[in-house]
């Protein structure tokens, strides 16, 4: 079996335990804080454990939750978020997924992010970027949407001078709550615009499937955009000063 075999795999399992068995009592409850800095809730290592069982055989994983974990397979290293958004999961707002990311020699060669509230995949390997559903053997090639009117702007809630410049200049975003499955959104939507301190379980896979993408990063701000006119007006605003 193929590692994206397995992280399918993964997922379909994951997926099946948010929407056949769905959450009890214990998926809400929190425990210590993880290796990414956030405190870990139930279904974070419940989900965690699911990956852990299909894909410690592929290399060792660093995970939000656990950190490193070793694998007797030491020639690849998994970058894992095991629930990206757990925090909208947990609210019931649609927007969370999972994201992996696949490093050979230090470099990521494959990465895997799924929308666990809709189905979709996103899968980036040596066959391009491609986008299906979760249990589906069906992918598409990812081709960027031309009437996109909105963007994405993670952590909008905390900006401490981002949204007074994009206000200004009046750009429309919304805030989802996922920064990696708003990377893999990267091809269809205006911009990804980050402000913060970017974790490698939030970034690797999602930079890795917008390589193709007009990319800033500076300081705290983080852009991403299919769209080179608007990458240049929105990295004006924060090179300008």
């Amino acid at each position: 079996m193929s590692f994206i075999e397995a992280a399918l795999r993964a997922n379909l399992e994951v997926s099946e335990l948010l929407h056949v068995k769905g959450l009890d009592e214990s998926a809400h409850q929190s425990f210590d804080i993880g290796a990414g800095g956030d405190r870990s809730s139930g279904i974070d290592l419940e989900a965690e454990q699911i990956f852990i069982k299909h894909l410690l055989p592929f290399g060792e994983i660093v995970s939000e939750e656990s950190g490193v974990i070793q694998s007797p397979n030491t020639s690849a290293r998994i970058v894992l978020d095991p629930i990206d958004g757990s925090d909208n999961l947990l609210s019931h707002l649609p927007f969370f997924g999972t994201s992996i990311a696949y490093f050979e020699n230090n470099q990521c060669t494959k990465a895997m992010i799924t929308n666990l509230a809709n189905g979709d995949v996103f899968i980036k390997d040596e066959n391009g970027l491609r986008q299906g559903k979760i249990g589906k053997n069906s992918f598409n090639l990812v081709t960027c949407n031309t009437f996109s009117k909105v963007g994405i702007f993670e952590r909008s809630y905390c900006s401490v001078h981002a949204h007074d410049k994009l206000q200004s200049a009046h750009i429309k975003y919304r805030s989802p709550g996922a920064f990696a499955l708003s990377l893999a959104y990267a091809h269809d939507v205006s911009f990804v615009l980050y402000e913060g301190v970017m974790r490698t379980y939030d970034v690797e896979a999602g930079l890795f499937m917008c390589a193709d993408l007009h990319t800033f990063y500076e300081s705290d701000i983080f852009l991403v955009s299919k769209d080179k006119e608007i990458f240049d007006k929105i990295k004006s605003l924060f090179i300008s000063n």
